[in-house]
Formats: structure tokens, sequence, C-alpha cells
């Protein structure tokens, strides 16, 4: 699965998030969007980073992790991993949120279902979003201190 946001402003993408530069994801027809967001690898997930102009920045949000198949009608009704509810301070003190980490594991994808906006703007804007975490390591533990019995000296 790719990364996608389900009602964007096509001329002011999803990419743009990821951008080191100051333009925005925007949403098109009203204030909601939906994010997908696919890892290339598994992570755990501690904290996301989001960067908004105040009024049109997120407000509520919910998290699902490996839910790539979540859309408008499921948010509703879906349990979300997390919600969170930004507020105009919490995008001042650099937007980073810190997740339940306990519920955030071993994910591969995250989709972020933005509610509404502080403003109660008819479009929501998201300058950067910045996910922080760890690669899931691959390596067994057992396996490495198994091997290390089978020296003889």
């Amino acid at each position: 699965t790719q990364s996608e946001c389900l009602n964007q402003n096509d001329s002011k993408p999803l990419e743009n998030v990821f951008a080191k530069n100051d333009s925005v994801l925007e949403s098109d027809v009203d204030e909601q969007m939906v994010l997908h967001i696919a890892f290339n690898q598994p992570i755990k997930l501690h904290s996301i980073m989001l960067k908004a102009p105040l009024e049109n920045a997120p407000k509520n949000i919910k998290i699902y992790a490996n839910r790539t198949d979540i859309g408008f009608d499921d948010a509703d009704s879906a349990e979300p991993t997390q919600e969170i509810e930004m507020t105009e301070q919490m995008y001042k003190d650099g937007g980073v949120v810190n997740l339940r980490y306990v519920r955030f594991q071993n994910v591969n994808s995250v989709s972020i279902f933005v509610v509404d906006n502080l403003g109660d703007e008819d479009v929501t804007e998201i300058t950067q979003l910045a996910f922080i975490g760890t690669a899931v390591n691959t390596a067994n533990m057992s396996d490495i201190k198994q091997n290390e019995h089978d020296h003889d000296h």
C-alpha cells in the first residue's frame, strides 16, 4: 500500500507534509481528511509531530495503526488506536504528541482521521508531519545467545 490522503486538494497534496519547505497539505471540499501513511518496515511508534498554520491546524484527530482500509464512513464507527485533541499551545510547543507506546508496537501503516480544525475553518492545512519511533528489530536474541555457547574453548 502506498501513502495517500482522502479529500486532499490535489494542488496541495500529501507529499507536501514530508517536504522540507513551507508547502502545505490542504483538505478539499470540507475540513476533514483521512491520511494513510505506509512505512517501508514495521516500526515502534512513540510520537508524531504535526506542524500547521494555527487557524487551519487539525484539532481532533483519530489515529489507527495498521488499518489501511479506513475511509470517512469507517472513521466514525471504527475504534481508533488513539484519539488526540490538539491545542494551540501544543502547536506552539513544537507539535510533538506522545502516543500510547504499547498500542503502537508493530506498525506497518498509520491512518489519521482529521475531524476538524482549531479555527473552525472550511479547510484544514498541515505543513509538516513526522513519525518518531524505532524500527522493529528483526534479530532474535535467543538465536544470538545460542551461538555464543557453541564455541569450544
